[in-house]
């Protein structure tokens, strides 16, 4: 490696990169292979709460199939995309600034890697990532900073918000579906799509009305005890003392 070389990786290990890349990917296989046992295995417990009535529980257990699923699919991105950096290592070494066409894959990486508890490797290699562009390099795609990068997908795969009723349902459906279920979805179809309630106004109802018109004048005689002895105080700063 020339001397140039040498300036455009402080810190950065090519050689342990690549390693750690490939360790990733069988890493993915196996965890593939297992989570399609557990999402067969799941699919089954819920047809059996769908087929016992029990669909309360199931609404609450299919959305962690959706996780599941969604981290599966978001791994075998994250694949692709570490056998496309192993390839192009020595354009990477080569290069000091990330190169145009890698930056998607590399800046998936960096936003993956804390996201991705199972895949421990990616971690090394976000912070090899780190040393060859710069911590600002890897903190703009681990919080999204414009223009970083990221996989669009990868991003939706990996967020941690609810999955959506519609998405819920239509698996209930595939899961009645698949299972050869005489299942009727309209009892889960009128308590997903439930508009939420604020259950405040409901709560202090429930505390009776002397109790629920009580909360105001509480704080209406706390502020004018307050107000009192400010006035008392400014009308008097300094208080004389007993002797």
């Amino acid at each position: 490696m020339s001397m140039l070389d040498s300036f455009f990786n402080k810190g950065f290990k090519a050689a342990k990169c690549k390693t750690m890349l490939k360790l990733t990917i069988p890493r993915i296989k196996l965890l593939r292979n297992r989570r399609e046992i557990q999402i067969k295995q799941m699919r089954r417990d819920i047809a059996k709460l769908l087929e016992t009535g029990q669909e309360a529980t199931a609404r609450i257990r299919v959305e962690h199939i959706i996780r599941e699923e969604n981290m599966m699919a978001a791994q075998e991105i994250l694949e692709l995309f570490s056998e496309l950096i192993a390839v192009r290592l020595p354009i990477i070494e080569s290069q000091r600034e990330c190169p145009i066409d890698l930056k998607e894959a590399i800046s998936s990486v960096c936003f993956a890697a804390p996201r991705c508890a199972d895949l421990p490797e990616l971690l090394q290699v976000q912070m090899l990532f780190a040393s060859k562009y710069g911590k600002e390099f890897v903190a703009a795609a681990t919080e999204l900073i414009p223009d970083c990068g990221v996989n669009r997908q990868l991003i939706e795969l990996l967020s941690v918000r609810a999955p959506s009723p519609e998405k819920k349902l239509k698996l209930l459906k595939e899961i009645a579906e698949e299972h050869d279920l005489d299942w009727d979805p309209a009892a889960s179809e009128a308590e997903i799509y439930k508009p939420h309630e604020d259950l405040l106004p409901q709560r202090l109802a429930s505390m009776g009305d002397d109790s629920y018109f009580s909360y105001p004048n509480l704080f209406t005689s706390q502020n004018s005890n307050v107000g009192s002895d400010a006035q008392s105080s400014t009308d008097n700063p300094f208080p004389s003392q007993g002797h």
